[in-house]
């Protein structure tokens, strides 16, 4: 851009330094804040361009921002036709797209980054703030692991984005969010338009292909997810609706194939370091070789550096890519990395043999590369040989750091529900010199409280069986609060088609219920199994509920969910009773296998609560029925949920 360069100073406080990447609209360099000695980030534009007053209204905007999943914008201004905005310098990250150009992350490692940013957006949203151009270019990840996105509002600003209402710039940002999901999963990225670094992803008849068609270990709840925005418009409206589906996700990252997680005690010397070999081109033979050592972490390639027709000088990578551990430095560019860590003496053998593979191919290079490459595979074998004890050692360790990082990992309703108080260990009976034999007064006292309680269970043992089939309870003391229902809309009998709604069910002691679990098809096929078993309890008081959603529709994450009854044989039935403590759409359907394929509808009801009968035109015979909700209502909390309090066929 004319009239910016290292020389220039912005506004008389911000002094250029250098290029870091040039926008079709607009250039970011780094820059230093004079008055407050810091380093910064500062994007300049044209003052006259189209988009110069919407871009600086954005910046503006989002400087009220203070979240720390978003990229903090410091100031705006003007300078000798020069439009600016500045934010923080994050010297230590590198873009999404860089870190994909290696190939896809970890699955829960992509949760983690798509639940930080979907996070960070839906703070902007709360704010009436959208981003409206979610890219793995503009999501940042620190050393520590810390995510950041940068661009909200002032991206679409500045590519002169249409405004939206806050509805539809909801949903752009979270088929964003869903997007860098995919991304991060595949490396392929599934939106129209492109991003460096990463390739499109195959275009099929209906869309994209879902993410465990081209990736392994996809887990359901993100394959669906990605499969229903992507494919079906359907999907999260939001995104905080987002974030819920996927949470809860890992506190720290997750690094390398198959999730091995970096503690916060990992410094840069205890990681596992891929050694760069001073010689340009190796036989395939002696990679080959190398390969068999223990592999660390993969070593990471500087971006592309864009530039163009007026730049100055040619644009650097992206702001705060520092020199990653085992990348070629300035004086060994062109090198190509093997890998050093190995196990044991195999380990050693194997780099011996990789450095009579190295002399011999570059034999004909001249005796000099010959001796260089040999000395370095040397070098390989003696790194590898010590490399494994202590690759041995932090893999122990990391696997220490996953169990208790596992052991952290809540649900949000568990979250939820915790007190603030923690319980206070029990006080001890004994001294705490547990090498000292306790006294024989000690001994007695501990004797004596054993023998009491044992006599104390033994008589509530006879007295409990002396009362089996009384009907009533010990009532020992005040029992736990538990949720209760009131029913008050009288029966009724719902037709699936013609007849009277009001004819009476047949009679006949209904079917025995075997087993009932939650049935959720379309997510992650478990909806509170736990509290399925409540729907046979005979108590109307007890029910079963399904996990919270942000509308009546589920949020639009899914078409319905319900309990799956199993009958223990297959059924002739003709009639259901169901308990519903709150007013919901559903159809009842007996079905040969535990799915809603060939499944045999019996009946709906809409809008009904309590006492509701489904009677059939005809029996339909089957092992499993199924209730299926397919619209809910509002729960304490705020959330919908579906309930169903009993169920019986007949």
């Amino acid at each position: 851009m004319h009239g910016v360069g290292p020389s220039t100073v912005l506004g008389g406080r911000y002094a250029v330094q250098r290029r870091l990447e040039q926008l079709p609209s607009s250039e970011r360099w780094s820059a230093h804040d004079l008055t407050l000695e810091r380093d910064v980030v500062a994007t300049c534009f044209a003052e006259d361009s189209a988009h110069a007053d919407a871009a600086l209204d954005a910046a503006r905007r989002a400087a009220g921002l203070d979240n720390h999943r978003l990229v903090r914008v410091l100031d705006v201004g003007r300078s000798e036709g020069i439009a600016f905005f500045i934010e923080e310098a994050l010297p230590d990250a590198e873009t999404l797209a860089h870190v994909l150009a290696q190939g896809g992350l970890p699955a829960e490692e992509a949760r983690r980054i798509a639940g930080e940013a979907a996070t960070g957006l839906e703070a902007a949203r709360a704010r009436g703030l959208h981003h409206l151009d979610l890219t793995p270019a503009v999501v940042m990840r620190a050393s520590d692991g810390t995510i950041k996105v940068r661009g909200v509002a002032t991206a679409s600003a500045l590519k002169g984005v249409e405004d939206l209402d806050s509805t539809q710039a909801s949903r752009a940002d979270a088929i964003g969010v869903v997007a860098l999901a995919y991304a991060a999963l595949t490396s392929r990225w599934p939106l129209q338009g492109t991003v460096p670094g990463l390739e499109p992803a195959p275009r099929l008849a209906n869309g994209v292909p879902a993410p465990s068609e081209i990736a392994a270990g996809v887990p359901g709840d993100l394959d669906g997810l990605c499969r229903l925005t992507l494919n079906d418009d359907e999907g999260p409206l939001t995104p905080g609706d987002f974030a819920t589906q996927i949470a809860p996700w890992s506190p720290i990252p997750v690094w390398g194939v198959g999730g091995t997680r970096a503690t916060a005690s990992d410094s840069d010397a205890e990681m596992d370091k891929t050694l760069a070999l001073p010689v340009a081109e190796l036989r395939a033979a002696t990679a080959a070789e190398l390969r068999r050592a223990e592999a660390t972490e993969p070593i990471t390639k500087p971006m592309a550096q864009p530039s163009g027709p007026f730049l100055d000088e040619p644009a650097t990578e992206d702001p705060g890519i520092g020199p990653v551990a085992g990348a070629p430095g300035s004086a060994g560019a062109g090198t190509t990395a093997g890998t050093a860590a190995g196990a044991g003496a195999a380990a050693a053998g194997a780099a011996a043999a990789g450095a009579a593979a190295v002399g011999s191919a570059l034999g004909t290079a001249g005796q000099a590369a010959g001796q260089a490459a040999g000395a370095a595979a040397h070098k390989v074998g003696v790194f590898a040989k010590a490399a494994a004890d202590k690759a041995a050692e932090r893999r122990a360790a990391r696997q220490a750091a996953e169990a208790r990082a596992e052991q952290r990992r809540i649900s949000l309703d568990d979250a939820l529900l915790a007190g603030d108080e923690p319980i206070e260990p029990p006080l001890p009976l004994l001294p705490p010199e547990t090498a000292q034999a306790p006294t024989r007064d000690q001994s007695k006292l501990v004797l004596a409280i054993i023998g009491g309680f044992l006599v104390l269970v033994t008589l509530l043992g006879f007295w409990g069986a002396s009362r089996i089939g009384s009907g009533s309870s010990l009532n020992l003391g005040s029992p736990n609060p538990r949720p209760t229902v009131t029913v008050t809309a009288s029966p009724t009998t719902v037709q699936r088609s013609g007849g009277s709604s009001s004819a009476p069910a047949p009679a006949g002691a209904p079917f025995p219920i075997v087993g009932a679990t939650g049935f959720d098809p379309q997510g992650d096929n478990a909806e509170r199994n736990g509290e399925a078993p409540r729907v046979f309890d005979g108590n109307p008081a007890t029910f079963w509920s399904s996990e919270g959603y942000a509308s009546p529709a589920f949020g639009g994450l899914k078409k319905g969910v319900g309990v799956l009854v199993d009958l223990g044989q297959p059924r002739k039935v003709s009639t259901v009773s169901l308990v519903l403590p709150t007013a919901s759409d559903l159809t009842v359907y007996v079905s040969s296998k535990p799915s809603l394929d060939g499944a045999i509808p019996l009946g709906t009801s809409s809008g009904k609560s309590g006492a509701v009968t489904v009677t059939a035109p005809s029996p339909a015979t089957g092992q499993y029925l199924i209730v299926w909700f397919t619209k809910i209502s509002q729960a304490s909390g705020g959330r919908f949920r579906a309930t169903l309090a009993e169920v019986a066929a007949r």
